[in-house]
């Protein structure tokens, strides 16, 4: 079985793009109830799908429409994937052991291919979910430096030996995917940093040499694909960028997401 990081990188090759289509229903931008969610969400994997590699669906966005939601989010998880998309669940779990076990279990089986983690807890908090990816040839991308403007009152923050916070936790992020880096170069073990920071993807690179980078914050939140460049140090496979509400709520979807795959590429490939 291949590991998560040559599955990622063949994707990447085969689709001939690194972009993420990133689904958040948010009610007060699609009213009704799961089913519009849903069907809005559906439309748009058919639209906007051919230009991505992934797709990143928020579970909170239907988590909150209770069982209903869960079974919504599982069958847009199976269309994704179907139409031959890397279905990414945007989950950011992370707790205790045998509790981060239990969301491994929940969230790493078919059809999805990595988990987003807050890695807060440490190694013990995060091991449970890295093995479970790696028996199943699946990935986690652990946050690292993230997009929101309240991220750097803690990840910025200065440490003794004169890094900083978000610095240490890329070592620790970079260690633990170093078992599972293959062929292509990256590991099950990706990193989220976001676009919004784009003085730090540099440094961010150089800690982590092997993973893949998940990119939020190009689009609404101010991100320019321009500035990714390091992203793509280890290849074309190096960067995904993530976009959700630049793409869905685009006049053309589809025409906005080609737009993104071919400015995306540009980057990559200079």
């Amino acid at each position: 079985m291949s590991g998560f990081g040559d599955r990622l990188a063949e994707a990447v090759e085969r689709r001939r793009s690194q972009v993420v289509l990133g689904l958040d229903p948010h009610p007060e931008r699609i009213p009704g109830e799961v089913d519009a969610a849903e069907a809005f969400c559906a439309a748009l994997i058919d639209a906007a799908g051919p230009a991505c590699v992934a797709v990143k669906i928020q579970l909170a966005c239907f988590e909150r429409y209770g069982a209903p939601g869960w079974a919504a989010w599982e069958r847009l998880a199976a269309r994704a994937a179907d139409a031959g998309l890397l279905v990414i669940a945007d989950a950011k779990r992370g707790d205790i052991g045998i509790s981060s076990a239990a969301y491994a279990a929940a969230l790493l089986r078919e059809p999805v291919d990595a988990v987003t983690v807050n890695p807060m807890l440490g190694d013990d908090g995060v091991a449970p979910f890295i093995a479970a990816a790696e028996a199943g040839g699946r990935g986690v991308f652990a946050l690292v430096r993230t997009s929101n403007p309240g991220a750097a009152a803690l990840q910025d923050l200065p440490l003794a030996d004169g890094g900083l916070w978000h610095e240490a936790l890329a070592a620790l992020v970079a260690g633990w995917g170093e078992p599972s880096v293959g062929v292509s170069g990256l590991s099950a073990v990706g990193a989220v940093v976001g676009a919004t920071v784009p003085e730090r993807i540099g440094r961010l690179r150089d800690l982590m040499p092997g993973q893949p980078f998940l990119i939020p914050g190009v689009g609404a939140q101010g991100g320019q694909v321009a500035d990714l460049g390091p992203a793509f140090a280890p290849g074309p496979g190096g960067g995904l960028v993530a976009a959700s509400r630049s793409l869905m709520f685009a006049d053309d979807p589809a025409r906005a997401a080609e737009e993104l795959r071919q400015a995306v590429a540009a980057v990559a490939e200079g």
